[in-house]
């Protein structure tokens, strides 16, 4: 008997094993070599902690969205101790965060239309005719004030905490003035909530060129409607200076038609912009960005910008609003493009704060999906100190070859088969049905009793 049972239960066992090694993790990269670009990194100094920042041939090859396939190895094959120094969400150990009060400020509410008297002489007759100036009236408006005259450093971003109604892209536009009379533009930045819960798509963080703030207000305007709020901003200042955005070409792009095109960017490092520049004779084409992960999702608007013939490019700033596919839609009332333009995506940059030793040459090694995440937190490799030196004190990495090219892969093709719209054309005919059939009950039910009263008066009729 138990000869028999272990006849039976040996192979579900040997069979539930294979299960579980198949499930097991696949093996991480052990060598410099197993990465799928390596390049030399000479730091300023040995044995002391330096920051290095992948150019564009590393961020190309980045296979995991979490950045963990990046490795720096010693003369001896030994991985250093490393921090993300400028990570995928744009906060930096470099920049000092502020969070201020939304100060709220008048309404520019809509202006009524003004009263225009017309005098009209018809022979012996006056006629006045009261109408209105519909030109005069703009839409309304609202706004709120961010106090930073206390801002002293550079600013290199602000992020809003804003309030916006679930799928309706809201466009925020900030200004600066020392005076509360005079604006300068600073940036516009548009926020989609796609689902119930407040997250927003991408990140509401809206980055800046450094900018001074100090001795300066700065206003949040946008359209005026229901369930739109601005309390408060979150503003990060630059304690030392930032890297710049990676800027990597691509290729592949294909026009839907003249007013629509469609890609998805083969990368996974965080897009922070794309920069369009028109290619054909169009003249003058305003473009809207929409962008979302799968087919099952709707388009939510990104940003909006103008092209223009024989101009340099616009960007689109997307503030880490990386999705899986991307879709460019011209104004209907324009001609469209007539070639694909010029795409170029510009990346985050991904600053390394690393510890050096004394065993160089060191070599980085970017691009390897089974490569987990081995940083450190900043705070362990340092006090607040020696990161603000490491900062200043950038490796030098080696770049060769031709510079990376991203390729934009076709997006996905919208389903023949959504099951959302054949259940809503479900409901809608189920609701149909059940309105006729209540309607035939009714006018069954009124022809019965006209019948009935007929029938009734011809017997009183006969009784009389």
């Amino acid at each position: 008997m138990i000869a028999r049972l272990a006849r039976i239960i040996a192979p579900v066992l040997f069979v539930g094993t294979l299960a579980a090694c198949s499930q097991a993790d696949p093996p991480e990269p052990k060598k410099a070599e197993d990465f799928a670009v390596v390049l030399a990194v000479a730091p300023q100094s040995d044995g002391e902690l330096g920051s290095v920042s992948l150019p564009a041939a590393a961020v190309a090859e980045l296979k995991r969205p979490d950045l963990g396939d990046v490795r720096i190895y010693d003369a001896k094959g030994r991985t250093l101790s490393i921090a993300l120094g400028f990570d995928k969400t744009g906060q930096s150990s470099s920049l000092k965060s502020t969070d201020l009060p939304a100060i709220p400020i008048d309404q520019a509410g809509g202006k009524a239309p003004v009263p225009v008297a017309i005098a009209v002489k018809a022979g012996q007759t006056d006629v006045e005719v009261t109408t209105t100036d519909a030109a005069a009236a703009i839409d309304p408006e609202a706004s709120v004030l961010i106090d930073t005259r206390e801002v002293v450093l550079p600013v290199a971003g602000i992020e809003l905490d804003a309030t916006v109604p679930r799928g309706v892209p809201v466009t925020f536009s900030l200004a600066w003035s020392e005076d509360l009379k005079t604006w300068t533009p600073i940036t516009d930045k548009v926020l989609l909530r796609p689902g119930n819960d407040p997250d927003l798509l991408g990140q509401p963080r809206i980055a800046l060129p450094a900018v001074s703030l100090r001795n300066r207000y700065v206003r949040v305007s946008w359209a005026a409607g229901p369930e739109i709020a601005v309390k408060g901003a979150t503003v990060f200042e630059a304690v030392e200076r930032q890297p710049g955005r990676v800027d990597i070409d691509t290729q592949g792009a294909t026009l839907s038609n003249p007013h629509e095109m469609r890609f998805a960017p083969q990368i996974v490092a965080p897009i922070s912009a794309f920069k369009l520049e028109m290619t054909g004779p169009d003249g003058i084409v305003p473009i809207e960005l929409y962008g979302r992960n799968s087919t099952a999702e709707p388009w939510g608007l990104l940003a909006r910008a103008t092209l223009k013939q024989g101009e340099g490019p616009v960007t689109l700033e997307l503030s880490g609003a990386t999705l899986a596919e991307y879709r460019i839609v011209a104004d209907r009332r324009s001609a469209g493009l007539s070639q694909v333009p010029k795409v170029t995506i510009a990346v985050e940059p991904v600053t390394l704060l690393a510890a050096f030793n004394d065993q160089g040459p060191f070599n980085l090694a970017v691009g390897h999906r089974d490569a987990k995440p081995a940083y450190f937190s900043p705070a362990d490799l340092g006090k607040p100190s020696d990161l603000l030196r490491a900062w200043r004190r950038p490796a030098e990495v080696q770049t060769a070859g031709d510079a990376p090219v991203i390729q934009l892969a076709p997006a996905a093709p919208e389903p023949a088969f959504d099951p959302r719209k054949w259940a809503l054309w479900a409901v809608l005919l189920l609701g149909t049905a059940i309105l006729a059939f209540a309607a035939f009950k009714l006018l069954k039910g009124a022809a019965g009793q006209d019948a009935q009263d007929s029938n009734d008066t011809g017997a009183q009729s006969d009784a009389d």
